[in-house]
């Protein structure tokens, strides 16, 4: 497993066992998921010492891809609700999510997190107005969810995110203005996990939604408690960011999103749905460095133009190509300071949540293994600590799991109930970053003032 490092020995961007996956591949053609005559598919999780190896079978159920030389047509797309706390990293979430072609976003929901939920609701509804085309940001609802944990006393992290979740950005719609305001008032007064039932039971038979949770998880926790039945039927799998092995980042052993509210964390873990979790160990790699800062601002593809035309735009890199990648630069780079400050990140911050939606789109760029997760909720020191069983010492009590790796109850209480990302193609994932922003360029509103 990548463990998050000292500084000094953080591991490079591209570990020599990934070096192979990182030939650049031709962007996908608009709304499609795969070529038509074969899916491109990842490699099955790798087997264990001591525990069974993952049939190609299940790992093509779970990635929601026809088996090996299926020659079954695929989706147009995949529909995901994206609920989330933004935050600068969730923030990118949304840009990625708006722009992957692979990727179909039915809808938002926000939750208490990173600030509280009256500016989480208004930042996500800045970030669709600012980043989407104007058929996005009319057609994709924003949803205000929980606005506290289950139990827990409500916390949140201006320390990293600033007082109002999306500190030091330049450029987003104002959060009182009216644009804003009224996308808000599209879904006022309407239940966001009602919202997210009523997405997945209006999808076509055969089609299954996929959750991305980057934020506290209380809405996936109600969600998955009140339709039991509906996440059974119509949710193919839950991608959270959230979690670690071993360190944690906002206490010694826990990560920030399930210390918010741990309880809602073991309560979606021990669901029957297929979970994936890009824990800290992974998204501690995903660096937004500085060649990819200068990538941001100006794009190789308009270097040419801009010697001859502007040529301060090329011997100062601070200025940006365009306005949207002036407002990138400056989420990005109040988010490295804040990194900086309090965590001593001298390279620049991790982008956690994008992960999950990079998995989504590309999953062969990603490695994984199912290992048994439970969530420490009462601890005097570790409560929202995720107790990854490495070794499976719980393997006698997974009953569930024994049985039938491949059925829903596996995923459950008795079951091994997570998929943990483990490695990544950090300079693929970055040119998916930039491919995106790239096609934001194309329709962000930002650019026509």
């Amino acid at each position: 497993m990548v463990v998050t490092r000292p500084r000094s020995l953080r591991p490079p961007r591209c570990s020599s066992a990934l070096s192979t996956l990182s030939r650049p591949r031709p962007a996908p053609p608009a709304r499609l998921c795969a070529p038509a005559n074969r899916p491109v598919l990842p490699a099955p999780p790798r087997p264990t010492r001591g525990s069974p190896a993952t049939s190609n079978r299940s790992w093509s159920l779970l990635l929601g891809r026809t088996a090996p030389y299926s020659t079954a047509k695929m989706p147009a797309c995949i529909p995901i609700w994206l609920d989330c706390d933004p935050g600068h990293d969730d923030a990118v979430a949304i840009l990625m999510a708006l722009h992957l072609p692979e990727i179909d976003l039915l809808g938002i929901s926000t939750v208490h997190g990173n600030a509280s939920l009256f500016n989480t609701s208004r930042n996500a509804a800045r970030c669709l107005l600012a980043f989407g085309s104007s058929e996005q940001a009319k057609r994709i609802p924003v949803y205000a969810g929980a606005e506290k944990p289950l139990l827990r006393y409500i916390r949140h992290d201006s320390e990293i995110h600033g007082e109002d979740g999306l500190g030091g950005v330049e450029g987003l719609p104002p959060s009182d203005s009216p644009a804003v305001l009224s996308k808000l008032d599209e879904t006022k007064g309407k239940n966001a996990v009602v919202a997210l039932a009523d997405a997945a039971r209006s999808l076509p038979d055969g089609e299954q939604l996929t959750i991305v949770a980057t934020g506290s998880f209380t809405n996936v926790a109600l969600f998955v408690s009140l339709f039991p039945e509906l996440v059974r039927d119509k949710v193919e799998k839950v991608v959270v960011m959230g979690g670690a092995e071993g360190r944690g980042n906002r206490s010694p052993t826990a990560e920030f999103n399930v210390l918010c509210d741990p309880h809602a964390a073991s309560i979606l873990l021990d669901a029957e749905v297929p979970v994936v979790m890009a824990p800290l160990n992974i998204t501690h790699t995903a660096i937004f460095r500085k060649d990819d800062n200068s990538t941001l601002l100006v794009p190789p593809s308009a270097i040419p133009d801009l010697a001859s035309s502007t040529p301060d735009a090329t011997a100062h890199p601070s200025r940006a190509h365009t306005p949207l990648r002036h407002t990138l630069h400056t989420l990005l780079n109040f988010f490295a300071s804040t990194y900086k400050s309090v965590f001593s990140f001298d390279d620049g911050p991790p982008v956690h949540d994008a992960l999950c939606i990079a998995y989504l789109a590309r999953p062969e760029i990603f490695k994984a293994k199912r290992y048994r997760v439970d969530v420490e909720t009462e601890g005097t020191h570790t409560q929202g600590t995720t107790v990854v069983d490495l070794y499976d010492y719980k393997k006698d009590q997974l009953v569930e799991f024994k049985k039938d790796p491949e059925s829903r109850a596996s995923w459950g209480r008795f079951g091994k109930n997570v998929l943990m990302l483990e490695e990544l193609d950090v300079p693929e994932f970055w040119r998916m970053f930039q491919q995106c922003v790239d096609e934001a360029d194309k329709v962000s509103p930002l650019n026509s003032k």
